[in-house]
């Protein structure tokens, strides 16, 4: 920007100047950007008349042109207590007899009320209250036997292996991931268990179960063939992953891969063995040159024996290495140095070419002093642990421990149906079940209390050795107020359109400046820009258009019927209204809500109660004209329209890109133009001043002259 002399020595004001000079040129601008608003609304008015013209074209004149939409059928129950019924158009009228022999259930089990129990020395049991929290063996679950708790619903098994952790939302969760229904009611105390869904499919068995004596010995080999309670937790849990990957293995890969598994870990364990015990030995070594060789007085007169502490070496081995002896005790003075001169040297000992070497052949070839084997001997024996074991899953059969389960309430669950106990404090269980159901003799199932047959759908409410009838007939009132509803989306995408078509002029209303919407009230301003929006589509032709194909292709259409006539709306008591000013609505004569036309004989009511095939042909013909018509319209693509679109998005699209550009060049015009005014005005400020001060020093000359 340059810079900018306002009448410093003219006196003039250049900014009121410059800015009348730049009035009529930004008038040019403003009318761009005044069509760019209009546009804007025109697209957006477009956008939501489109969108409400493609819903009637896709919705009531799509579905009102197929015939189904007249054959509305309506099916009544004699007994409404026992099931009720609905019928689509393809059920068949007449009658039919229903007897309900059994409604579908879904399989449901309320355990008993299950209790945590101890019992102290003296034998007193304590009962306490059981939560989601409370492990398993809190309720008496023996662990030693690795208990599983066996859940199959459907095609899904879920196997829950026990152990001291396992907890009462652990079997919860497991109930939850083999699709099932679960959860814990803490006040009560008991399990509640169901399938999703009803029917026999849904059948879920719950059972549990725990290895044989032979089973548990073979484990038991196997954790030892690792050192299992000496490993770290992450081994640990490594391992009983490994057990119940075994446990449950279908092919021997499994075996090859635990073996690789076990190996590695046991290498790690041997690994670390060497590692503390040529630390432990490097440590004794190190620290036995601060000791006494041999028995003796020292220098204070105090006794010694070979192989105590000889803290004067340990007070000059720390002076050596440059720390205070006189902050420490002599007590202190060992540890000092165990912790800052002899680990320190350990540690890079142990590093080093020969111990990295030594440890790496006590791993292979063992260590009797650190308790190694060698790495043969403990391949060899995990092999055998681990092929044992596999074995002994394989062949033994795991025994059912009716107990597990008791302790959670159950016994084990079959599906079969279990009634309450006399005391009512045992566990339910309701049997799953499919809706067994008689029409016109014929035993139909369904796996739920829907059943669906020939068009008709029954709801199933009770059993009952008491027959249904249930009969099926036509629906006129749905016919009729299909063909209601259709009138009345015709005439509300036709209301649309008149409103905009029909509207007031708004000559001489533009869009509003800033300055001018600030002078004015909210309510004023809205006034302002409806009276503009409203007009926009005034007499627009690609309106005009449209609004032709709407009415001719409805009120100016006939169809000739199976009865060799020929009809057309009016036939059907559908006609335009008495006030032109409506545009071309329909109405709808005899209709209760027709203001203009409720008096009058409800033609359209009468034919479809007395030829109700007729009915629907001429209004799937009108329809399908309508459709037909509509879809030309918008089905076909130019540089100036989209598919699907009523009116000429691609063209409004490219103008107002164009109305952008405009605006934005004119920014940059009249940037310049105001740029070059203030130049020019700061060069004539430039130049008075100059012709000033030559005159001032003239005059000063002539004056001292």
């Amino acid at each position: 920007m340059p810079l900018r002399m306002t009448g410093m020595t003219s006196g003039l004001d250049t900014d009121s100047i410059v800015s009348a000079l730049m009035e009529a040129q930004t008038t040019k601008k403003t009318k761009v950007e005044n069509k760019k608003t209009k546009l804007e609304w025109t697209q957006n008015i477009w956008t939501g008349l489109n969108k409400k013209l493609y819903s009637f074209y896709t919705d009531s004149a799509g579905k009102m042109r197929f015939q189904s939409s007249y054959q509305t059928k309506k099916a009544a129950s004699s007994d409404a207590s026992i099931l009720t019924a609905t019928a689509q158009s393809s059920a068949s009228s007449g009658s039919y007899t229903v007897k309900v022999n059994q409604l579908a259930a879904a399989q449901y089990v309320t355990s008993a009320k299950v209790s945590a129990k101890s019992t102290d020395a003296s034998g007193k049991v304590t009962e306490s209250k059981v939560t989601s929290d409370t492990k398993l063996s809190a309720l008496g679950f023996d662990t030693e036997g690795d208990p599983t708790i066996e859940i199959t619903a459907g095609e899904k098994t879920i196997n829950l292996n026990v152990d001291e952790t396992t907890t009462v939302r652990d079997f919860v969760n497991a109930l939850k991931d083999a699709g099932l229904n679960a959860s814990f009611d803490e006040k009560q105390g008991r399990f509640f268990i169901s399938a999703k869904e009803s029917g026999a499919d849904g059948k879920f068995t719950i059972t549990s179960k725990t290895m044989t004596g032979e089973q548990v010995a073979a484990q038991n080999k196997l954790m030892d063939s690792v050192d299992y309670s000496n490993l770290s937790s992450g081994d640990q849990d490594t391992v009983k992953k490994i057990l119940s990957d075994l446990k449950n293995a279908q092919d021997t890969s499994a075996a090859a891969d635990a073996e690789k598994s076990l190996q590695g870990i046991s290498d790690r364990t041997a690994k670390e063995k060497a590692t503390e015990y040529y630390k432990n030995k490097l440590t004794d070594d190190m620290l036995s040159q601060y000791k006494y060789e041999t028995d003796g007085t020292d220098g204070n007169g105090d006794a010694h024996k070979a192989g105590d502490i000889d803290y004067s070496k340990v007070k000059q081995a720390l002076q050596e290495a440059g720390l205070d002896n006189n902050v420490y005790t002599e007590s202190d003075r060992l540890i000092v140095l165990k912790q800052k001169i002899i680990e320190p040297a350990v540690t890079e000992k142990l590093a080093s070419e020969e111990y990295t070497g030594k440890i790496d052949n006590a791993v292979t070839s063992g260590l009797g002093d650190a308790g190694i084997e060698k790495q043969s001997e403990r391949y060899a024996t995990i092999s055998l642990a681990v092929n044992g074991y596999a074995q002994a899953m394989k062949d033994g059969t795991e025994q059912s421990k009716e107990s597990a389960l008791k302790l959670l309430g159950m016994d084990d669950i079959d599906g079969s149906a279990v009634k309450e106990s006399a005391d009512g404090t045992g566990m339910v269980v309701i049997e799953a079940a499919d809706s067994i159901v008689q029409v016109n003799g014929a035993t139909l199932t369904s796996s739920n209390t829907t059943l669906d047959v020939n068009g008709l759908s029954l709801n199933l409410v009770s059993a009952s050795d008491r027959e249904v009838k249930v009969t099926v007939s036509n629906d006129s009132t749905a016919v009729y107020d299909a063909i209601k509803d259709f009138v009345e989306q015709y005439n509300s995408a036709l209301s649309e359109m008149n409103k905009y078509y029909y509207a007031d002029s708004a000559r001489g209303y533009d869009p509003l400046t800033d300055d001018q919407k600030e002078a004015m009230s909210d309510e004023e301003v809205e006034k302002w820009e409806t009276k503009i929006k409203d007009s926009l589509l005034r007499r627009d032709s690609t309106l005009s258009g449209i609004l032709e194909t709407f009415r001719t292709s409805l009120t100016g259409i006939t169809v000739k019927a199976s009865d060799g006539k020929t009809y057309s709306l009016a036939n059907l008591g559908i006609t335009t209204g008495k006030d032109y000013k409506e545009y071309g609505l329909l109405h709808i004569k005899g209709d209760e809500d027709d203001t203009d036309y409720a008096d009058s004989e409800n033609t359209l009511q009468s034919m479809i109660n007395s030829d109700p095939d007729i009915v629907m042909e001429v209004m799937s013909g009108i329809a399908s004209n309508l459709y037909n018509n509509i879809n030309k319209k918008i089905s076909t693509t130019t540089t100036m329209k989209s598919a699907l679109s009523f009116y000429n998005d691609k063209e409004m699209t490219k103008q107002m890109t164009q109305y952008k550009k405009d605006i934005k060049s004119w920014e940059t015009k009249l940037s310049d133009m105001e740029d070059r005014y203030y130049k020019q005005f700061s060069a004539m400020e430039t130049a008075l001043s100059k012709l000033q001060s030559q005159q001032n020093s003239l005059a000063s000359y002539l004056g001292s002259n």
